[in-house]
């Protein structure tokens, strides 16, 4: 060739085209061509290295043992009484007998056991019972060595005839058949089939691993489910032919095989649906989804199967599965290839040839056993037609990615020029290279003229990050850039989005004109940042500023934010109507505004509620800011028109810090307003570390755990008893009170707990877990609650009036039904006398499931006892502060016993609280009190000790209330 070329190089410039061409042509034709001649003849003509040999076949007498009852000698007598025959079904241990004739022209012989499922055998001479040797998968001994598929007995010249005894274990049932040989032949052919089985497993394992680096090149996933195919492939194909008990040169134990083929079946099946589903998904199979889905749900049940089931039953499960799958294969593949007349009907026959490869394989066998032609035809078939699918899948689709290829750039072409989007490409020089006339339009420039000067993209727009803008490109990201120096271009777009992508190192991208969008945007930014009616921030905007000061924290820029509201603005819309109103608010801005810095923001959340944020300001400075803003508010009266309007406002400030989110920090400024106005100041200040502001904080991370329906870490129930002043130990009766710990494990005083989430809303979220605890704890421990007549449990106002609680409440009741005539609801005095209609529509309601209704805190401020006829209560609990000092004041007394006489002639029930003296409860007793509840009787306890105690005195630690226990049983006994 190198001398070709010389030659051909000393011509001129046209003698040396042809010959360039005659190499091509002789490259392309002529060495293929006599590749393909070569290999014809050498198979036709000359001598084979391993020619096809075969045994004879020999005489046995086979006895089983399958409890190993026998030894080679009481083997042979039993084995002398069988009859000949040429093959056996065996299954477990057996003894067998061979008679070996005499055949001179052999030479050297050896017997041949080819069943691959032969766990184990030993052989022995029958005349003489000298041991011949053994062998297994891992080790032979003696005359015995390993053969193909099974185990041969090497006699070498022994004399001939012979008997030879052998006992053999199987792991499954299979043909017992005995062959002679010379060794001569017995080791070509053993050769032979060596070499066929690493020939045809390397050759397909390295086309499945070129398959794979295609996939792994390319990222085309199909070509890796063709890897994995074309193994499965090689493991059935070994299954038929008889060698898959070994894999990559190494024995595979028998005892896993029946394990390994189920497996193999299902997996290869699965595989050759997913395959065969990916390859022609766009094509007319995808037109039979009912079909197709059946045949995936037959291969699932398939592969469950293969790791639940003995191979005796799964056997025929693989038959059925099996033979649906490829007869709806061939179904869909005759279909599509009739109905589609196209090229890829090379794909399609293929994928058939090679789907039945193997069962071809175990076809021939059952016809023909297994004989030289069939172990020939199994081997070259499989590897020619592997061959020839991967040419043929490789060819095709190179072919379809060229004419893809092909049809994209005419596409590209066509459309460069005509698309209303600028379109150009540059060089890494950033030198633009080409560009459609719509961005020559955009940029006022042409790169279509003589000019040899160069336009670079930094001409007009800044320097780009090209390799980041194409990964935010393919990630859909818009990049929105702006044109340098605008106002030499009045006329041309300011603003783009920019798009671009590297290829063969150059940047193709693109523009789009945004101007006018930019321009709407930013209108509506401005109208969704600020209050159209005051031309101060909305909430939306006084957010984002927050957002940017909390970002600020962590670089040490400390920050504050306020939160201020004004007295009784709602009179001023209602007297003098919403214009006045407006006016109000616009100078009251104003003032706030003279009052702050420019870096000082102050933002409009709510008709009259105000926020003001203090960025990069210590607290200190925003306590002076917040009084100077109270300042200009108070001294000066608001005149509209001829009406002087004066308004009182407070401010709750709060120093925020980085634990802190923009909400949190709100909530906190309005709850240090709202504590402003309770203790009548203008200005109340949350320090970072002051308490309000712990408690603040802790009062949040309660809400939100309710919020988000977690149970609350730190929330806890504890039970009150409430002993009964007739028969003390004929009852166990408690009230279900709130506790609630914060994250350092103190104690939150309940009452601020429940009066921070009836402001914030939250109460009804806490009602609904105190009672769904209750009844849960309560259905759970039933039976020991046996003397439990009732259990109190509290209902907040909030929740009263919340129509998705009530419902919510109800059918929690309904779901504990058997439990409603243990629980008593206290409802608050006031609370109930706010809406007496929807009070007592929800009583009525209550008492029709057996719900007993107790009226809380009775005599606490209201006078009139009349709404004791609408209100029909089960109970009245008298109010604590009325028996706390009862005994000290005689008012407090008449009080009481009013109450009393009241309830009893009502047909109710009384029950005093915060009883905390052994005298109060005396005198309790005397004026016909039914229950109390107090220290004297018992703390709260936890709910484990109300089940432990048989009767309230085990939950009594005053000995003087132990007395009085004691002398009222006493007495409930004399009384008839």
């Amino acid at each position: 060739m190198t001398f070709l070329n010389t030659f051909c190089h000393a011509f001129p410039k046209k003698l040396a085209s042809a010959c360039g061409r005659l190499v091509y042509y002789f490259s392309l034709y002529a060495v293929p061509a006599g590749i393909v001649l070569f290999s014809i003849a050498a198979l036709l003509m000359l001598n084979n290295r391993y020619p096809p040999t075969s045994g004879s076949p020999l005489q046995l007498q086979v006895f089983p043992d399958p409890g190993f009852a026998h030894s080679p000698g009481t083997a042979l007598e039993a084995l002398k009484r069988r009859e000949h025959v040429t093959h056996a079904k065996v299954d477990g241990p057996t003894w067998f007998l061979v008679d070996v004739p005499a055949e001179p022209e052999l030479g050297e012989t050896a017997i041949d056991v080819p069943s691959r499922l032969t766990q184990r055998i030993a052989c022995w001479n029958a005349a003489t019972m000298r041991s011949l040797g053994a062998a297994d998968q891992d080790l032979t001994t003696g005359s015995l060595r390993t053969s193909k598929q099974g185990y041969s007995v090497m006699l070498g010249r022994s004399p001939l005839p012979a008997s030879i005894l052998c006992f053999a274990t199987f792991v499954d049932q299979t043909t017992l058949n005995v062959d002679l040989w010379s060794i001569t032949d017995l080791r070509t052919s053993t050769s032979r089939f060596d070499r066929g089985v690493s020939l045809l497993e390397g050759g397909l394992l390295t086309i499945a691993l070129f398959i794979l680096v295609i996939a792994i090149t390319n990222r085309e996933w199909i070509y890796l489910l063709l890897a994995a195919w074309l193994v499965g492939n090689l493991r059935l194909g070994a299954l038929a032919m008889g060698w898959d008990t070994q894999w990559l040169g190494r024995n595979i134990p028998l005892e896993w095989m029946p394990f390994i083929r189920q497996v193999t079946v299902a997996a290869y099946y699965l595989l050759t649906y997913t395959l065969f589903t990916q390859l022609f998904r766009s094509s007319r199979v995808a037109s039979y989804p009912r079909l197709l889905r059946i045949t995936q749900w037959a291969g699932l049940l398939q592969l469950a199967a293969a790791f639940l089931l003995p191979y005796e039953q799964f056997r025929p499960l693989m038959w059925a599965v099996c033979g649906f799958g490829i007869l709806v294969m061939a179904f869909l593949l005759a279909r599509t290839v009739y109905r589609t007349r196209s090229r890829v009907w090379m794909w399609h026959i293929v994928s058939l040839s090679m789907a039945l490869c193997v069962m071809l394989s175990g076809i021939l066998l059952v016809i023909f056993g297994r004989t030289p032609f069939v172990d020939i035809f199994n081997s070259v078939v499989a590897l020619l037609l592997s061959n020839v699918m991967i040419a043929l899948a490789v060819a095709e689709r190179m072919r379809e990615d060229r004419r893809e290829r092909i049809r994209a750039q005419t596409e590209l072409v066509s459309n460069y020029a005509v698309t209303p989007i600028g379109m150009f490409t540059l060089g890494f020089d950033n030198v633009f290279q080409r560009a459609n006339p719509v961005l020559e339009q955009m940029l006022g420039v042409s790169l279509n003229n003589d000019n040899d000067t160069a336009i670079h993209w930094t001409d007009y727009f800044e320097e780009q990050d090209w390799h980041k803008l194409s990964e935010q490109t393919e990630a859909g990201q818009e990049v929105e850039i702006k044109r340098l120096d605008p106002s030499n271009d009045p006329g041309l777009p300011q603003h783009f989005v920019v798009r671009a992508a590297m290829a063969d190192g150059r940047i193709e991208g693109s523009l789009q004109d945004i101007t006018a969008r930019t321009k709407t945007i930013n209108q509506l930014r401005l109208l969704a940042d600020n209050d159209p009616l005051t031309d101060v921030l909305n909430r939306r905007g006084i957010e984002k500023a927050l957002d940017k000061s909390l970002g600020d924290l962590k670089e040490g820029q400390p920050c504050a934010l306020a939160y201020l509201d004004l007295d009784h603005f709602k009179r001023i819309n209602g007297l003098f109507g919403h214009t006045a109103g407006d006016e109000v608010l616009k100078q009251v801005c104003q003032r706030i505004k003279s009052a702050l810095s420019d870096s000082q923001h102050i933002g409009r959340i709510g008709g009259d509620e105000f926020i003001v944020l203090f960025p990069n300001t210590p607290v200190s400075e925003a306590r002076e800011a917040a009084k100077r803003i109270i300042e200009q508010l108070s001294t000066t009266a608001f005149h509209i028109g001829t009406r002087a309007f004066q308004i009182k406002s407070a401010i709750g400030v709060v120093e925020v810090n980085q634990s802190m989110s923009a909400k949190d920090a709100i909530s906190a400024a309005n709850h240090a307003c709202r504590e402003a106005r309770k203790q009548h100041q203008s200005v109340v200040v949350y320090e970072q570390d002051s308490q309000e502001l712990l408690d603040h904080t802790e009062e949040l991370r309660l809400f939100d755990q309710l919020e988000g329906g977690d149970s609350p870490r730190g929330l806890y129930l504890e039970l009150q008893p409430i002993m009964s002043l007739k028969d003390p130990l004929q009852s166990l009766n408690f009230e279900v009170l709130l506790r609630v710990r914060d994250s350092a494990g103190a104690l939150i005083p309940s009452g601020k707990i429940v009066s921070s989430a009836e402001e914030s809303g939250t109460i009804t979220i806490i009602d609904k877990w105190v009672f769904s605890a209750t009844l849960e704890w309560l259905a759970k421990h039933e039976k020991r609650l046996g003397k439990t007549q009732f259990i109190s449990i509290n209902l907040s106002g909030v929740s009263l009036n919340d129509d998705k609680f009530i419902d919510a409440f109800f059918a929690n009741l309904a779901h504990h039904s058997h439990l409603t005539k243990r629980l008593c609801v206290e409802i608050t005095e006031g609370v109930a006398l706010q809406d007496l209609d929807r009070t007592r529509q929800f009583m009525k309601r209550l008492q029709r499931m057996g719900v007993r209704i107790a009226l809380d805190d009775f005599g606490a401020g209201y006078t009139s006892f009349s709404y004791l006829k609408e209100l029909r209560a089960d109970a009245i609990k008298i109010d604590g502060a009325l028996i706390k000092d009862m005994l000290a004041n005689d008012t407090n007394i008449a009080i009481v016993r009013t109450i009393v006489e009241l309830a009893r002639n009502l047909g109710m029930k009384s029950i005093a609280e915060w009883v905390e003296d052994g005298a109060t409860m005396q005198a309790l007793q005397d004026m016909g009190v039914d229950y109390v509840q107090g220290y004297i009787v018992s703390k709260s306890r936890p709910p484990i000790d109300i089940l432990n105690a048989l009767t309230i005195t085990d939950l009594v630690s005053s000995s003087e209330t132990l007395a009085f226990i004691r002398k009222t049983a006493a007495q409930a006994r004399l009384e008839p």
